[in-house]
């Protein structure tokens, strides 16, 4: 494997800083689009690419594996094989999606030697913070229980024209990406026409709203 560690130390020597520029609930972080865009051209410099793939997991049940591989353009390559983590919360299409951006994310920092920071845009972390951050006072706890449980059901039926976060927008785009080709060609072509877009429409800066997200939950499991 001598030409791909080779090639390895000459992209060390020149890739930069991967900059924070996305923002969460919790402070800035490098996400999935800017780790790429930092690091595809000094990879392709050095011969070098970077392929993301998800396969079935051997173990009966568990989630699938996500597979990321280094390879050169002597045919030498190196593979990483990481057990998918999904979070299990009332959105399972939002957490498979969030899972997808964050791991895949970690997984080229990983293959590639690099680092950039630990960030907190968290999409599995924020609801945990949440549920035991606030203990209710002992004196007022049959009363405070219930009105805990009332934010998340007002989040779930926000109306159809309430913009999504970057995080549930980047989310769902992911999601669509691991499409098979030929569903992931029908699906587009079902949500320009449920929106009336132009047949070269770009659907990924269509999703906008939480109505656009409702759609998707809908009609998902007809294309995967």
């Amino acid at each position: 494997m001598s030409e791909i560690v080779k090639a390895l130390v000459a992209f060390h020597k020149a890739v930069p800083s991967i900059t924070k520029d996305a923002k969460a609930q919790y402070g800035k972080y490098a996400d999935l689009g800017g780790v790429l865009s930092t690091v595809t051209p000094p990879l392709n410099d050095a011969g070098l690419a970077i392929v993301q793939t998800f396969t079935p997991n051997a173990i009966q049940g568990a989630d699938p594996l996500l597979i990321t591989k280094l390879l050169h353009e002597s045919g030498e390559e190196i593979t990483s094989e990481l057990p998918m983590i999904i979070g299990k919360g009332r959105n399972p299409l939002h957490d498979w999606g969030g899972s997808c951006t964050y791991q895949r994310r970690y997984a080229i920092l990983s293959i590639l030697g690099l680092c950039a920071d630990m960030d907190t845009d968290g999409n599995f972390e924020q609801p945990e913070e949440k549920k035991v951050s606030k203990p209710a006072p002992q004196t007022v706890a049959k009363t405070a229980a219930p009105k805990a449980e009332s934010p998340p059901k007002t989040e779930v039926i926000a109306p159809a024209d309430t913009p999504l976060t970057d995080e549930e927008a980047e989310a769902l785009r992911g999601l669509i990406k691991e499409l098979p080709a030929a569903n992931r060609t029908a699906f587009l072509d079902r949500f320009r026409s449920q929106y009336g877009l132009a047949a070269s429409a770009k659907v990924a800066y269509a999703i906008t709203t939480h109505g656009h997200r409702k759609f998707i939950q809908d009609i998902m499991p007809e294309f995967i």
